[in-house]
C-alpha cells in the first residue's frame, strides 16, 4: 500500500456541482424538443429555446401545447434551476384549449452562474376524476461565459458508482462530529484531496471508517490517515479490496480529530456521489449491534463539452 500524507491542506467547501466547461461557439438555436405526454393524456408539450444563451444574457423559452380534446383551465409552469433566473412569463395563469390548435406560452430566462443547468416546462389539467399532464423533454446546458453546449440529452457520464457502496444506519450521530470536503477545485487531470474529518465525542473501541468514491473516469488512491498525535493514527488498519472503496479500522479517542485522505484525479467528464461513514458496533449478549453510526455525502461533477462530443 502506498501512503500519501499532507498537512495544512487548504480547505475549501465544495458546491453540490463543479463544472469545467470548454466549448466552441456557433451552436444553432432554437433547439426544439420532442413533445411528450403521460399515457392516455390528450395534452402534448414541446419546448423551444430561442436566442443564444450566454452568461448574463436573456433568452426566450416557448412552451407549445396541443390537445386532442377541449380543455379549460389548463395550467403551466417553467422550471429553471439555481444558477438561472426566470425574468418574466405569460401573465395568464391558465388557458382554455381547443383541439387542432397550438398554444404558445412564453418566458424569458437568464443564466447568472456558469455551470450545468437543466430547463423544462409542463402543462396540466386537473379534474375531479383525473388529471392530465404533458411534460416537455429537458434542455441540458453547459455554460462558461459566452461558450455554451446545448442538448436534449444529458452529457455522457464516464464515472461509475463503486460497488459495494459503504453505508451505515444513522444511530446516535450526535456522538460523532464529521465533515467531508475537497481540498480544492476539481479539474481535469489535476489531483485534489478528498478529506474526511472525524471527531468522536466519546471513546470508540473499534471504529470503522469508510469512503466510497466513483470509479471509471474518476481515479482515486494514496489513502492516508492523520491525527495531531501520530501514534493515534498509526494504530489504524487499512483495507481496500474493491476499486473506489476504502476502509480503516481502529480505536478513536474522544475529542481527538482524525483526518482520512484519498487523492482524486478526474480523467474524464462525469458526475457521482462520494460517501463517507463512521461506525462502531457493540455486543448485547451474543448479538452484535450498531452502537454508533453516522455519515456524510458529497456530490461531485466535472463536465467538458469537448469530451461530451
Amino acid at each position: 500500500m502506498t501512503t500519501w500524507c499532507k498537512r495544512n491542506l487548504p480547505m475549501m467547501r465544495m458546491r453540490c456541482w463543479i463544472a469545467a466547461v470548454i466549448v466552441a461557439a456557433g451552436l444553432c438555436t432554437p433547439l426544439l424538443l420532442v413533445a411528450c405526454s403521460t399515457p392516455s393524456s390528450p395534452l402534448t408539450a414541446s419546448l423551444e429555446l430561442e436566442g443564444r444563451p450566454a452568461l448574463g444574457k436573456p433568452f426566450a423559452l416557448r412552451l407549445k401545447m396541443r390537445t386532442l380534446m377541449a380543455l379549460t383551465d389548463v395550467k403551466w409552469w417553467f422550471y429553471v434551476p439555481a444558477g438561472m433566473d426566470l425574468l418574466d412569463a405569460s401573465r395568464e395563469p391558465s388557458i382554455d384549449m381547443e383541439p387542432g390548435r397550438t398554444y404558445v406560452i412564453t418566458a424569458t430566462a437568464r443564466i447568472v452562474e456558469n455551470g450545468y443547468h437543466v430547463v423544462e416546462a409542463m402543462g396540466w389539467k386537473e379534474t375531479l376524476v383525473r388529471s392530465y399532464y404533458a411534460r416537455s423533454e429537458k434542455i441540458y446546458m453547459l455554460v462558461e461565459g459566452e461558450d455554451i453546449w446545448l442538448s436534449h440529452s444529458p452529457p455522457p457520464n464516464h464515472w461509475n458508482l463503486a460497488n459495494p457502496n459503504v453505508s451505515v444506519v444513522q444511530f446516535q450521530p450526535e456522538l460523532v462530529q464529521n465533515r467531508l470536503y475537497l481540498s480544492g477545485a476539481l479539474a481535469l487531470n489535476q489531483p485534489v484531496t478528498l478529506v474526511y474529518e472525524v471527531t468522536p465525542l466519546v471513546d470508540l473501541q473499534l471504529a470503522t471508517v469508510g469512503l466510497t468514491v466513483p470509479t471509471g473516469g474518476l481515479e482515486s488512491g494514496e489513502p492516508c490517515v492523520e491525527a495531531e498525535d501520530a501514534a493515534l493514527a498509526a494504530v489504524f488498519e487499512f483495507s481496500s479490496h474493491e476499486d473506489g472503496v476504502y476502509r480503516w479500522f481502529g480505536p478513536m479517542k474522544r475529542q481527538q480529530t482524525y483526518s482520512f485522505y484519498v487523492t482524486l484525479i478526474a480523467t474524464a467528464a462525469g458526475e457521482g456521489g462520494v460517501r463517507a461513514v463512521v461506525s462502531e458496533t457493540g455486543s448485547v449478549g451474543s448479538v452484535s449491534r450498531l452502537a454508533i453510526g453516522t455519515s456524510q455525502s458529497l456530490d461531485l461533477s466535472l463536465y467538458s463539452p469537448s469530451l461530451a462530443r
